[in-house]
């Protein structure tokens, strides 16, 4: 977060569900750019070392939604979008036409348009703006954020927010397409990371050092960003946990759905698919998204995390 979004929000209350590996960090943003946070109950611990100052718990999603100016979720799936915002208690139950909901997890587009739906035949607003850029963009305040919004008044009252939780921040067009240019992020994402990792293993089994060769790459038609990112962590066996690879396969399961959706036969996603399955099935869905290098090659070391800790898989649960 730039130091320019220091007090920005101040005298706003924001409703944060979601408060994992990602959505965590971009609330504690919020709050130290003014906001006052309203949470769950069950997500107060994580957040104890803010300290109780604008940090206002409550119960149930209802609840937050009576005391909030806006709601944003950061949940790891559709049915969670859907029982948070529609179940007993939820959002829907305080819903009144000053309400507006934020989804900003990754939700398939039947389930945005459908709870959208429903909210604004409560009175409510609702936008969806899923982010990219990992756990470190959330930390930063440097996340890419994909917005489907249905007026520029809407816009104008969650901007603020989106400014200190993104630098690269688009509105898409209509309620749906922030989810739509979502799908594509992940496609190319989580396509490419199986690339890379099939390379890194390619190399190291050619005898080249990965530390000399990932900045040889740099600025070539090889490089990516996710190569400078995940090239170096798998050079280093690093297996911290950004992102669990449950993730990757969840949201390539989004991805197919909607290529099916529109008629289309996206065979090299569904080879990637195929792979992260495979990944879990060998590794762990709980494990970093790094170690897929590791199925390619299992002579990369096997030194990852196995569980326990704070680390949440997708960064999205609360």
């Amino acid at each position: 977060m730039n130091d320019e979004a220091l007090d920005t929000l101040a005298g706003r209350t924001v409703g944060f569900i979601g408060l994992g590996l990602m959505g965590r960090p971009m609330a504690a943003n919020l709050h130290a750019a003014g906001a006052t946070l309203a949470i769950p109950r069950r997500a107060a611990a994580s957040m104890a070392d803010l300290g109780p100052d604008r940090i206002e718990v409550f119960e149930t999603p209802a609840a937050i939604a009576a005391a909030a100016d806006i709601v944003i979720l950061m949940l790891a799936s559709a049915e969670a979008v859907d029982t948070v915002c529609l179940g007993t208690d939820g959002l829907i139950a305080s819903a009144t036409s000053k309400t507006l909901v934020m989804d900003m997890g990754t939700t398939d587009a039947a389930k945005t348009a459908s709870v959208a739906g429903r909210l604004r035949d409560a009175g409510a607003t609702f936008v969806d703006a899923p982010v990219s850029g990992g756990r470190i963009g959330a930390t930063k305040g440097r996340l890419t954020i994909f917005v489907g919004v249905d007026s520029a008044k809407d816009h104008e009252r969650v901007a603020p927010l989106l400014e200190v939780m993104g630098k690269n921040v688009t509105v898409m067009g209509k309620v749906g397409t922030g989810q739509a240019a979502k799908v594509v992020n992940q496609l190319i994402s989580f396509s490419t990371q199986v690339t890379v990792a099939e390379a890194m293993a390619l190399a190291r089994r050619s005898g080249l050092k990965l530390d000399t060769l990932i900045p040889a790459l740099a600025g070539g038609a090889a490089d990516s960003v996710l190569l400078q990112i995940l090239g170096p962590r798998m050079a280093a066996e690093d297996w911290s946990i950004t992102a669990h690879m449950e993730l990757a396969s969840k949201d390539l399961d989004i991805v197919m759905n909607a290529a099916a959706d529109r008629g289309l036969d996206l065979k090299m996603t569904g080879v990637a698919r195929q792979r992260w399955s495979d990944a879990i099935r060998r590794i762990g869905a709980e494990h970093d998204i790094a170690e897929i290098v590791r199925l390619i090659d299992p002579d990369f070391s096997g030194g990852g995390w196995h569980g326990g800790g704070d680390a949440v898989g997708s960064g999205t649960d609360d």
